[in-house]
């Protein structure tokens, strides 16, 4: 099928000829395309992202549509992110992070998490493109699931150096990442717990393995261990681990000077 059906542009025919090849670095070059395509008709492309507005916006729907697909086979999702980042896809995705079409900011979040999900290679190359700063623009959008995959996304950066970690914290986020805790705490979805309070632990250690003590005092002093510990009955071994795991943390850093 057609993915820019309705398109009459050259860039829309462009498009849909390299998706049908299966030519990564064509469907990159379309990226910087602002040609507007026709409306979607049926489902929405994504839960909560827009629909794409423009070839490019859909050729970035693309690229997260593919890695997404190839992410139940480890190693063909492996090959799918590389390829991506060799063909120069990270540093344009990070720019629609700038752009003030939410098609385009949106559809970004997608693809860069699903690009850099368990890919070193990829965080890091989102991370020499201006990645924390970009994706901290967003912190505070009003779509909660946009949120955490910016919180994911960022925590995958700075896990790869701690250059990128510090950044983070520049920009706020210790704060932004107890605001997501916070949600997740109240939630009832032990996925998104989960997510959050890994992202709290990762945080918490730098890339030698040392607890920073400036950021446990801030958890503790906004009541993170009380929240921690009003959910330790969770049926959930995973995340029960997790808890455990992150308040060990917290106390151990506090009376080991």
């Amino acid at each position: 099928a057609k993915c820019c059906a309705g398109g009459t542009a050259d860039d829309a025919k462009k498009l849909d000829a390299a998706i049908e090849k299966n030519d990564i670095k064509s469907v990159i070059r379309l990226l910087s395309s602002t040609q507007p395509i026709a409306e979607f008709e049926g489902p929405k492309f994504h839960r909560w992202a827009e629909d794409p507005k423009t070839v490019g916006t859909l050729a970035a729907t693309h690229l997260a549509i593919v890695t997404s697909h190839a992410d139940g086979f480890p190693l063909n999702a492996t090959k799918v992110q590389d390829d991506i980042r060799k063909a120069g896809a990270i540093p344009p995705l990070v720019n629609f992070l700038k752009s003030k079409e939410k098609d385009r900011q949106q559809c970004a979040i997608v693809a860069l998490a699903e690009l850099t999900r368990d890919s070193a290679e990829n965080s890091k190359a989102a991370g020499s493109a201006g990645g924390i700063g970009a994706l901290m623009k967003h912190k505070d959008s009003p779509i909660r699931e946009a949120r955490d995959e910016i919180a994911n996304i960022v925590r995958n950066i700075f896990m790869e150096d701690d250059d990128y970690r510090d950044q983070f914290v520049e920009k706020g986020g210790v704060s932004f990442f107890i605001k997501q805790f916070n949600e997740a705490a109240g939630d009832s979805e032990p996925e998104a717990q989960l997510d959050a309070i890994l992202n709290l632990t990762d945080l918490l250690k730098d890339g030698a393995g040392e607890i920073k003590k400036d950021i446990v005092d801030q958890f503790m002093k906004a009541g993170v261990d009380v929240k921690l510990q009003g959910m330790e009955d969770t049926d959930d071994n995973e995340l029960k681990e997790a808890i455990e795991d992150l308040r060990d943390m917290l106390w151990h850093r506090i009376f080991v000077p």
